[in-house]
């Protein structure tokens, strides 16, 4: 294993080796990125960051620190916030959580973040107490986590967004403040964690501990006014912040909030290790950021001949920035070039190993310096329709391109990948590479026979865990599974040889907005995708065969196979096995198997899915997490399918219309009770004959996204007047209930939910048909639950309303608007804010029979 210091070494160059790729944003291109890349070479201040979620940091304060003042910026968000609602889709949990990361990971970049990390901690839904984040996650291996990454990075300043108290709210942002100050105080001590220092880390304290979330009236040390205007940006900090937090679109939808003018973000200093005035004007204050003064911040005595190195390293640094030019951005290439020599000598003469880690960001931060002065750029870009395969030739067509007016001497290109992959190419161009002038290489490799598909590194085996478990630790603490294959370009400039960095893409065309780049990622040959949500097979039924559907994705060359399934012992399969044979990449292919089970009792049943081909088995499938702007990611599952039974009766053919919110798989549950599903649409709702519906069925926050939703709500209540069931489910405050509900409510922006998934239910109205027909629902159809229990109850409701059942998290009042059901003319309405949208993709038997009982209500 590659010790951890080797680790964060590669992870800073592959960070800031994008900047000559097609990343990089244009407002960290030409001049004006020529300007912040030339600020950050003035100082060694770093500041990490630390928040739970993704969205939970103030971007403001990163994008100041490091476009403004110059810092080396980190950010530490504990979770992937894998249990948050998804205002861009269907996925929730780890698909989800894939995504939060992608988005975090665009945000970044207009923060001005270095570096992104993550611990192995799992968002497990909302918590309202500490004691319950710290219970579920471990306090001792979160804190394990934080303290490694802290000895990675060795910030001199850490600034938690929580404070570690109530103030904080949710559990997880609670527990992300306490944790922050006791990592800031043992990550220095060798004797915490020391398999950490056997791995190759070393302790390190940081100099200052910040907390934010202060008001203005309280106790702050540090007023920061992150809508200061920044003339290389053309905005203001906290502005171009809230654009990257804009990307954050499962979460806020886009939106882009303009910040007040000052926007003030108080801080107070929790601890210090260098002397500092009550108020401050930098979160720096008092240590010594200048390359001269490297070791009095790290509170080392200067070996002899220190500062002579680094005060020509500070030198040449000074001399860069008196010879940048806006019109030529270039002409700080030689001074550049003299203090990327300068600082290479200084690590070899240099034997600190705190001060070679500084010298080696500030070896990097000069070769991004040169690149992005020289506008130099580096694409490569495989002749590829699709991921790549295992035993598959790829040939990448790889341009660098000089824009400076320097010229790069030895140019030269080639493929970062292991040397089992055979890399070879030629390059075209054999001299200088002069202004406005390209190299452009062809370079080839295959892929080996045994290379693994490019997954998560990490993953868990059940929704309830609520840690990762680590596949690879060499990529531990990265945001993204690092990409198999990349490309580097050497040259020399001005006497210094310098790195560009790039990750090898492929083109992959999107309609309208046209080509994306997509980085190269390889998958199994052959994928086998198979229904995930289980099947429901009820109890004492006539009808017990359940049908596999099975779809096989050929993504390598031509070949045939055998698709089989493994069953439980005594099931048997019609039919037993299906052939099937593939002519190219990109074909599919669907199969559908009846199931019949010897015998079903009230437990799970797991049938596994087999393709065969040329004597070796695929057994996976994945979902392809693609969203516009982000990343594409690939979240790899079994090919299994669980079948459950359940002790439930529905209605019989129930006909079930369902208008979809932001997505859910409520639809699928549905159908697997037996009743007919059909999704509504604007034309459906304005117009269609709502009457041949026995129910209707309004999806996860559909008001908030569905405007034809709400302007057509006044047919919903005619046809629950005229003798229908309409079932509305959770929604957020754009169900404004005096307007669309049959009778006067509240619904607040902040309406209470309960979290635990454990939380004591109080049946309220244990005479109501809803819970005696068809089935009998008791306290017990509330367990198993996975992540909460519900969330958006209403706070007030007209006394036409009869509350079904009560349940509260620990230290919370008895909430009973979660479950409102109201007759309303010939028909029924019900307002229903618990869970189904993640219960029944994951069986909880509870949750069908609930469904069953309103979706067969007066029938």
């Amino acid at each position: 294993m590659r010790s951890f210091l080797a680790l964060a070494g590669s992870a800073l160059l592959l960070a800031a080796g994008t900047a000559a790729g097609p990343d990089a944003l244009a407002a960290d291109k030409g001049a004006a990125g020529t300007w912040q890349r030339l600020l950050k070479l003035r100082t060694t201040a770093s500041v990490m960051h630390t928040t739970a979620h993704p969205d939970d940091e103030h971007g403001g304060m990163l994008a100041l620190m490091s476009r403004a003042v110059g810092a080396r910026v980190s950010l530490l968000t504990l979770t992937r916030g894998e249990a948050g609602d998804n205002a861009i889709g269907p996925e929730l949990f780890d698909a989800l959580g894939l995504i939060r990361t992608e988005e975090l990971l665009l945000a970044d970049r207009y923060y001005g973040v270095d570096q992104q990390y993550f611990t192995t901690a799992i968002d497990y839904g909302f918590s309202k107490r500490l004691d319950e984040a710290l219970e579920k996650w471990g306090r001792e291996n979160v804190l394990r986590d934080m303290v490694r990454v802290i000895r990675m990075e060795r910030p001199f300043v850490l600034v938690s967004r929580f404070q570690g108290n109530e103030r904080d709210g949710h559990g997880n942002h609670q527990a992300a403040g306490l944790l922050t100050q006791e990592a800031y105080r043992v990550a220095g001590d060798a004797t915490v964690f020391p398999e950490q220092i056997r791995d190759g880390l070393h302790p390190w304290q940081p100099l200052k501990l910040y907390m934010g979330g202060v008001r203005e009236s309280e106790d702050w040390t540090l007023r920061l006014d992150t809508n200061a205007y920044s003339p290389s940006l053309g905005d203001t900090y906290a502005r171009f912040a809230r654009i990257g937090l804009s990307f954050q679109r499962s979460q806020n939808g886009g939106r882009v909030a303009e910040p007040p003018r000052p926007a003030f973000t108080h801080y107070k200093r929790l601890a210090a290790r260098v002397p500092a005035p009550d108020k401050e004007d930098s979160l720096l204050a008092g240590i010594d950021t200048t390359i001269p003064g490297l070791f009095r911040a790290i509170g080392r005595p200067a070996p002899a001949g220190a500062g002579d190195l680094l005060a020509a390293i500070d030198g040449h640094a000074q001399d860069a920035v008196r010879a940048f030019s806006m019109a030529d951005p270039s002409a700080s290439v030689p001074a550049l070039a003299r203090g990327l020599q300068a600082t290479r000598t200084a690590i070899e003469k240099l034997a600190d190993a705190d001060a070679a880690h500084l010298l080696r960001i500030k070896e990097q931060q000069f070769q991004d310096a040169i690149n992005t002065a020289l506008g130099v750029e580096l694409y490569a870009i495989a002749d590829v329709p699709g991921p790549l395969v295992a035993g598959q030739r790829v040939s990448v067509d790889v341009v660098l391109t000089n824009h400076g007016t320097a010229t790069l001497e030895n140019p030269q290109v080639s493929l970062d990948a292991p040397a089992a992959w055979n890399a070879t190419g030629h390059s075209t161009f054999d001299s200088g590479l002069r202004q406005n002038a390209g190299l452009r290489a062809t370079l080839t490799f295959v892929v080996p026979r045994d290379a693994p598909p490019t997954r998560p590194y990490f993953e868990r085996d059940s929704i309830g865990d609520a840690r990762y478990r680590i596949r690879d630790a060499a990529q531990m603490f990265r945001p993204a599974a690092a990409p198999p294959v990349g490309v580097v370009a050497r040259y020399q400039v001005a006497g210094a040889v310098v790195e560009a960095r790039s990750v090898a893409r492929r083109r992959e065309p999107h309609v309208p907005y046209g080509d994306e780049l997509r980085e190269l990622m390889i998958v199994p040959s052959v994928a086998i995708n198979v229904q995930r949500a289980p099947a429901i097979v009820p109890l004492g039924g006539t009808a017990n065969a359940v049908e596999a559907r099975i779809e096989l994705l050929n993504n390598g060359a031509a070949h045939h196979g055998l698709l089989t399934l493994r069953l439980p012992q005594g099931w048997m399969s019609a039919p037993e096995r299906a052939a099937f044979e593939f002519a190219r990449a990109g074909e599919r292919a669907t199969f559908s198997f009846r199931v019949a089970p010897a015998a079903v009792a009230a437990r799970e049943y797991r049938i596994d899915a087999v393709a065969t081909v040329d004597g070796h088995d695929y057994t996976e499938g994945y979902d392809v997490i693609e969203h516009r702007d982000l990343e594409t990611r690939y979240l790899y599952h079994p090919a299994s399918m669980n079948v459950r039974g359940i002790d439930v009766k529905i209605a019989p053919k129930l006909k079930v219309g369902y208008v979809m919110g932001i997505g859910d798989e409520v639809p699928a549950g549905i159908a697997q009770l037996g009743a007919s599903v059909t999704l509504l649409g604007e034309a459906d709702l304005a117009r269609g004959d709502l009457r041949q519906f026995d129910a209707i069925v309004t999806g996860t926050r559909a008001y908030a996204v569905r405007d034809d939703l709400k302007t057509y709500n006044r047919r919903l209540l005619d046809y629950v007047k005229d003798g229908g069931n309409l079932i509305v489910l959770y929604n957020t405050q754009e169900l404004v209930p005096n307007e669309f509900a049959p009778y006067p409510g509240v619904l607040t922006a902040r309406a209470e939910e309960v979290s635990e998934e454990d939380s004591p239910v109080e049946i309220l109205a244990p005479a109501h048909r809803v819970l005696t027909t068809p089935n009998t629902i008791t306290a017990a159809d509330f367990n198993g639950w996975v992540e909460q229990r519900g969330s958006k109850f209403w706070s007030e409701w007209d006394r036409a309303y009869t509350p079904i059942i009560a349940t509260h998290d620990v230290g919370q009042p008895s909430q009973r608007g979660g479950w409102l059901m109201a007759d309303y003319g010939k028909g029924h309405y019900t307002y229903f804010a618990y869970a189904f949208h993640r219960q029944l993709p994951y069986g909880v038997p509870g949750a069908y029979r609930i469904l069953a009982n309103l979706l067969s209500l007066g029938k």
